[in-house]
């Protein structure tokens, strides 16, 4: 991972029972993102786990990753 983030170190117990490839393609996109200067906190990495696995709809995560930094939900004009 960049510069040491790794986000399947912090946060181990959101990876359980999550397919190895799957565990890692998030953990790599994390460890880019972290490269450019952005590091995900634990509801960032939950959330994605969660779109991933097929736990939330793209519109779900869409919504609660708006509600995270603030924003209100996507509406049809937005």
């Amino acid at each position: 991972m960049a510069g040491g983030y790794d986000v399947r170190a912090l946060y181990p117990d959101l990876f359980e029972g999550i397919d190895e490839d799957l565990a890692s393609q998030i953990a790599s996109g994390f460890g880019s993102d972290a490269h450019e200067g952005y590091e995900a906190n634990r509801r960032d990495v939950e959330l994605m786990l969660m779109y991933a696995t097929d736990q939330i709809t793209r519109a779900e995560f869409t919504t609660l990753a708006r509600a995270e930094i603030g924003l209100p939900p996507e509406t049809p004009d937005s």
